[in-house]
């Protein structure tokens, strides 16, 4: 899969703003998905059909284009903050249901952050008795606030999951 996720800052009335535009094209899947909006919100999105992947990707690199001339730019890897997030097992290794919940916060954490301009789990690690999970954000505190959504959503036990942060 082909994305795009690009950020603007900005102030408005005396306020710092941090926008967000991405949009992603999976060959073999007939659209361009198009999501924008303020960091931390849940934003817009919309989608665009295409004959064939080749007009995807030509989609796709228009949509790069265009965020350039409006000032959107990809975050440099020193601009994004870290934080983990730890999952306490039962005993030092994962049990299948254990590895099963694990794989559900995954999926949730990034939905959460993904669906907010808000970053990635960019790695996960198994440590002794706890998995991690690394968090790539542009915004520590608002994406910091929604592990506990993404905790709810996964079905996990809230006293299982902690922050770094």
């Amino acid at each position: 899969m082909s994305i795009v996720r690009t950020y603007r800052r900005s102030e408005q009335d005396g306020q710092q703003r941090v926008d967000y535009r991405e949009a992603w094209f999976a060959p073999g899947s007939g659209e361009v998905v198009v999501h924008h909006g303020r960091i931390g919100s849940t934003g817009t999105t919309s989608a665009e059909r295409v004959p064939d992947d080749a007009t995807g990707e030509q989609l796709l690199a228009g949509f790069a284009a265009q965020c350039a001339e409006d000032g959107f730019a990809v975050l440099p890897a020193d601009e994004l903050k870290h934080f983990e997030v730890f999952y306490r097992l039962k005993g030092a290794e994962p049990t299948s249901v254990e590895t099963a919940l694990v794989a559900k916060l995954r999926g949730e954490v990034t939905n959460q952050l993904a669906w907010r301009g808000l970053g990635e789990v960019v790695d996960e690690r198994a440590e002794s008795g706890r998995v991690v999970f690394e968090v790539a954000t542009p915004h520590l505190r608002k994406a910091a606030a929604e592990i506990p959504a993404a905790t709810k959503f996964a079905g996990v036990q809230p006293s299982r999951v902690t922050t770094s942060r």
